[in-house]
């Protein structure tokens, strides 16, 4: 047998049953046109393959499943942030103000998270009542998401007394793990 011709011919007069014997059927797919040793597919490429599918799969909920996850976080964080900021809560500030933060007030005025943060600290803010309504989320990515929402409120702020409804966009980025306010911004809607 010197040539391919040759070893194909005695390949092709081997027997099944006795080839399947001698060989096992587990992991071979058999072609009696190919040469023993050519191009069988094995059972562990076979799973391999199915493996993988099955891992793109898995993948494609799971990304889809934290996009939910993600948006019920981020509204959890909008009702503790209100929380928060109703009861001059500075820790709970300290901890989910992004570096850089800035909030822009229904009343015209910009406030650094410094200044946020000292107004939380002197208690500038009474609240009387407050109630966040109507909370969507959009989630770009898997580090930024912004929070929509309306937010009704009767409280005293540095020494004004604003009785109000208000339409905010916040926008949370993920830093390391934690998610975080970048900035707030609210217009008004009705109120004074």
């Amino acid at each position: 047998m010197k040539n391919r011709r040759d070893r194909q011919s005695a390949f092709l007069k081997i027997d099944l049953p006795d080839f399947i014997a001698s060989h096992g059927s587990a992991g071979l797919v058999y072609n009696p046109t190919r040469l023993e040793g050519d191009n069988y597919m094995t059972t562990k490429s076979i799973v391999i393959a199915v493996a993988f599918v099955l891992g793109c799969v898995a993948l494609s909920a799971n990304v889809y499943a934290q996009a939910g996850d993600v948006e019920q976080q981020i509204k959890q964080l909008q009702e503790d942030a209100t929380k928060a900021q109703m009861n001059n809560d500075v820790s709970w500030a300290q901890q989910h103000l992004a570096e850089g933060f800035m909030a822009g007030h229904s009343w015209g005025q910009w406030q650094t998270k410094e200044e946020f943060l000292k107004d939380l600290q002197n208690k500038t803010s009474k609240w009387k009542s407050g109630n966040i309504s109507d909370v969507h989320v959009a989630t770009f990515g898997s580090n930024t998401a912004v929070a929509h929402y309306k937010f009704t409120y009767d409280a005293e702020i540095n020494g004004t007394h604003r009785v109000r409804s208000v339409i905010c966009s916040d926008t949370w980025v993920n830093d390391s793990g934690t998610w975080k306010s970048a900035a707030t911004h609210c217009s008004l809607v009705q109120g004074k």
